[in-house]
């Protein structure tokens, strides 16, 4: 894990007890949304670039 990724991990787990509900299930949602989003492209890339 990069140093960038640590970072942005210590933020949101400081700021995660600091949110209302309705903020963290936005966050929630947007964090899922971008993780199918990455998912999909992986997925994708395994496909296109699988044996031939």
């Amino acid at each position: 894990m990069s140093q960038k990724e640590k970072d942005i991990i210590k933020t949101v787990a400081e700021a995660l007890p600091k949110m209302d509900e309705r903020s963290k299930g936005y966050f929630l949602g947007y964090a899922e949304a971008m993780a199918a989003q990455k998912q999909e492209k992986d997925e994708e890339a395994t496909c296109t670039s699988g044996p031939s």
